[in-house]
């Protein structure tokens, strides 16, 4: 960063040493145009991603992007295995002037009381924990409507100082050590309707989010339209 170079922002490997404790966690096949990236003719703008197996899902998949010094983005989608009904941990840290925003959750699949209860329900605890973070001035609060049927009702969205950074990778662990402990009692689906919705779900989960998913923009941007839709269809958000 320009103005504060020794800040480092951890939360990709946060992520995969945790999950690393629990799981063993292999490299998957990707494309090296995903796997780094610069812009043609620009050197300042940098994008790295991985692509890690784990059992019962469909891969973790992190992203890490720094724009020209300026804004520093780590934003991860770890999706269920196809036979498997575990919620989507979802996540995007953004540090830019001087002001950390997060983005967290645990995506349920379904949303009926057994599924929430069986799943999420050591979750409602956690963003009750991290209140006490104070609010930038004016910033939003929640997540965009088109988002909200996604969302667990448990998210923490929130725009704050960079000096609660701890207390947000404390937070981040605390979703991950839910998230494995979803994964550990996760049972493959044999039930054809519980299949159907979720395959239904995630078929209408990954189409709204290549659609209408803002975060998508920066990619666009400065790697070309082409690029940014490629990289959101045939890595973040493949099935």
């Amino acid at each position: 960063m320009n103005e504060e170079e020794d800040f480092k922002m951890r939360f990709n490997q946060i992520l995969i040493e945790e999950m690393g404790k629990q799981f063993e966690l292999e490299p998957l096949p990707l494309d090296p145009a995903f796997k780094a990236q610069h812009p043609e003719n620009d050197k300042s703008v940098f994008i790295e991603s991985d692509y890690l197996d784990c059992p019962k899902t469909a891969g973790i998949r992190t992203g890490q992007l720094d724009l020209k010094g300026s804004m520093l983005i780590h934003f991860g989608n770890v999706p269920p295995a196809q036979d498997y009904d575990i919620p989507i941990l979802g996540y995007t840290f953004v540090y830019a002037n001087k002001c950390l925003i997060v983005v967290l959750d645990l995506l349920p699949v379904a949303r009926n009381k057994d599924y929430m209860d069986f799943y999420l329900a050591s979750l409602k605890e956690i963003p009750l924990k991290y209140d006490w973070i104070p609010r930038v001035e004016g910033s939003r609060e929640e997540v965009a409507e088109w988002a909200k049927p996604y969302d667990s009702g448990y998210s923490i969205y929130r725009w704050c100082d960079k000096e609660y950074l701890p207390a947000m990778e404390n937070a981040f662990r605390d979703y991950i050590h839910v998230f494995c402990d979803c994964i550990k009692k996760a049972k493959p689906l044999t039930d054809p309707e519980k299949c159907s919705r979720r395959n239904t779900h995630m078929e209408r989960y990954i189409s709204d989010y290549l659609e209408k998913d803002v975060g998508g923009a920066p990619l666009k941007n400065h790697f070309g339209k082409e690029w940014g839709k490629r990289y959101m269809e045939e890595f973040f958000f493949s099935p």
